[in-house]
């Protein structure tokens, strides 16, 4: 779809509008119906030194192509207008509009104002912040990461205290979606939903569509949006469950090519990115979601794709599981030759090398991997499995999902970046729905090893943590909270902080001396409303990959 931008009062000459319909486009005459003309509000996100993608969704039953206007300002007022644009959309995007800016007349580390303006009715007014100059000399950075807000779960209330907090802007690491709507396992069904197309799990574009509108339709999310620029990378629920490549491990068939691409277009109708998509291509070639944005001299974030080019799980072979990937050769599973295979990737041949090349020649102090799931090593010692199961049992990995079911990927990945005298490398991680601190190391069986980074899991949002659902597998291991906790940490001494009781956020403030995590937790899910709390606060020092608990009381 088209879209023209331009400063100032003098219209562009490839925009096919008179003046006289140009002012009329822009000319707000009603706040009424707000609601039901952008029933998802406003959004923006991809943040750069001198550009922003804005994003809305017109409720429209009109057919063919439909125009919306919008403005930038410094100004809340919108007195000091310094771009207004013209965006064209259709049924084709399910009428997402999309602005991708990039100006001279945007100035970084500056906030600006935006809004959409289709008949005679503005948007809410939204609101973002450039990123610093390129080199510059950057005092701070404070943003905040969150992931895996199953909307059928609970609602939306760590949103909301989010939404209020002093930060530069949001990452949002996976899970924006969960593609199954009734999975008694892990859903609640708190707020219940049913598909247009009847199914349990997404089966059609439309489906997807559909669950993108619905959780963009909570009042709670909208206002975060509304507030700050965001910057999305996927997991697995806004395709499948466990997926890698085209693949839906918990489904039969396995194998949807078909169902990969519709959930890929949907993701870019309604995430505000300005990643590119192209339909023509097969699956694996048509989106590229790698990417990495930097703050001045301080500040190198490194996001990646976990998802599209990693390796099936080690021990499946679904050949012969009348293709179905089986659950419990993923989850509590013994060690196997197959995990510790050589070529065995989760990023691929060249993200792991455009990852490598990002990390070792950024010229910022801290580096921040954006990462979906867990990098640490996580299992059960035989000690506590013989325990729990009354007979001898070896060592149990929790999940091959994560980074444990690609170990040598993942040694190579650190090791490289230990050679190299990286310093100051920081990952922040979301999927496991529990909020999680500790050190990363090459060999995790190494007590006397020194580590390399420190990684924070945040919690989830809304989606089911270790203390509300029975994630155990046909092993049968389902210990109490308290009792997981206490063999998880002791099985595991990289780990230093495991908290799966609760929902929250992590909030990331970044100086030239220090980089400081705060987790919050929020009450209550289960009914709107709640109150927010402090759970940890570390800080890693400058040059020292170290762990210091500043938490208050």
């Amino acid at each position: 779809m088209g879209i023209v931008i331009w400063p100032g009062e003098k219209l562009p000459q490839q925009l096919e509008n008179s003046e006289a319909q140009v002012k009329e486009l822009f000319t707000v005459k009603s706040h009424n119906g707000v609601t039901s003309i952008f029933p998802q509000s406003v959004a923006s996100g991809e943040p750069q030194m001198q550009g922003i993608t804005l994003w809305t969704r017109i409720g429209s039953a009109e057919s063919g192509l439909i125009q919306a206007g919008f403005e930038i300002a410094t100004d809340i007022d919108f007195q000091a207008i310094a771009l207004q644009g013209v965006s064209q959309t259709d049924a084709s995007q399910d009428y997402t509009v999309k602005a991708v800016v990039n100006s001279p007349h945007l100035q970084p580390s500056t906030t600006y104002y935006y809004r959409f303006i289709y008949q005679g009715t503005a948007s809410i007014t939204g609101r973002f912040k450039t990123l610093p100059a390129v080199n510059s000399e950057v005092k701070q950075v404070r943003f905040a990461y969150i992931s895996c807000q199953d909307y059928t779960n609970g609602y939306y209330n760590a949103h909301r205290f989010l939404a209020e907090e002093e930060i530069d802007f949001v990452v949002f690491l996976g899970d924006y979606i969960y593609e199954s709507v009734g999975d008694k396992s892990f859903q609640r069904g708190i707020r219940p939903l049913q598909l247009p197309s009847n199914q349990p799990f997404a089966a059609t574009l439309e489906d997807y569509r559909f669950l993108y509108q619905t959780y963009n339709s909570d009042r709670n999310l909208q206002q975060l949006r509304e507030r700050f620029a965001f910057i999305n990378i996927w997991d697995d629920h806004e395709f499948a469950g466990d997926c890698f490549g085209t693949n839906t491990p918990d489904q039969v068939p396995f194998h949807k090519s078909n169902l990969r691409q519709w959930a890929t277009q949907a993701w870019i109708e309604h995430i505000p990115t300005s990643i590119s998509f192209q339909a023509d291509q097969e699956p694996l070639a048509a989106v590229q979601i790698y990417r990495s944005f930097k703050f001045g001299n301080l500040l190198e974030l490194v996001m990646t794709d976990e998802r599209l080019y990693r390796d099936s799980p080690p021990v499946d072979k679904p050949e012969a599981q009348q293709q179905r990937y089986l659950k419990q050769n993923r989850y509590m599973i013994p060690d196997c030759p197959e995990r510790n295979y050589p070529n065995r990737t989760m990023l691929g041949t060249t993200q792991r090398q455009w990852f490598l090349d990002k990390v070792l020649n950024s010229a910022a102090t801290w580096k921040i991997w954006g990462n979906e799931v867990m990098t640490m090593q996580l299992k059960y010692l035989s000690a506590f499995t013989t325990k729990l199961l009354g007979k001898s049992t070896p060592d149990l990995f929790v999940s091959f999902d994560q980074w444990d079911g690609y170990p040598v990927e993942r040694a190579l990945l650190f090791s490289t970046l230990k050679e190299a005298g990286v310093k100051n490398f920081v990952t922040i991680t979301g999927d496991f729905h529990t909020f999680v601190t500790g050190y990363q190391k090459i060999n995790f069986d190494d007590p006397d090893e020194e580590p390399i980074g420190v990684e924070f899991l945040v919690g989830s949002m809304a989606s089911s943590n270790f203390a509300e659902t029975d994630n155990s597998s046909t092993q049968q291991i389902n210990p109490s909270i308290e009792v997981m906790t206490q063999m998880l940490t002791a099985s595991n001494p990289h780990i230093q902080y495991f908290n799966s009781t609760t929902h929250g956020y992590n909030v990331v403030e970044v100086t030239p001396f220090a980089l400081t995590c705060t987790l919050k937790a929020v009450s209550d899910i289960t009914t709107p409303g709640g109150t927010i709390s402090i759970l940890k606060v570390f800080r890693v020092p400058l040059d020292q990959v170290l762990i210091e608990d500043l938490t208050p009381g």
